[in-house]
């Protein structure tokens, strides 16, 4: 599954947000190779579709986004796993 930048952003956020913490854009910028302004158009993508909103205390989901990034994220982790039938030599 190839995601776009504001699709994986989102999915961090999501993440960040499931563990209590923060996302460290730093890292991103760096797994993904994206710059500054990219980063930027990727947060206002999603807060143009009404995914996140941004307050004082930093970036919110909100429930629109919870439910995508957690069936972005679902479908993520589903295609890392191995099939069913080839477990048993993966482990």
């Amino acid at each position: 599954m190839q995601l776009t930048l504001s699709q994986s952003l989102l999915i961090l956020v999501f993440r960040s947000a499931r563990a209590g913490r923060r996302p460290n854009l730093t890292a991103f910028c760096k797994r993904s190779g994206a710059g500054v302004t990219d980063v930027q158009r990727a947060f206002d993508e999603l807060e143009q579709q009404s995914l996140l909103s941004f307050s004082p205390e930093g970036e919110r989901l909100t429930l629109q986004g919870l439910a995508v990034g957690a069936a972005l994220a679902r479908g993520v982790r589903a295609g890392h796993r191995p099939i069913v039938s080839c477990r048993s030599l993966a482990a």
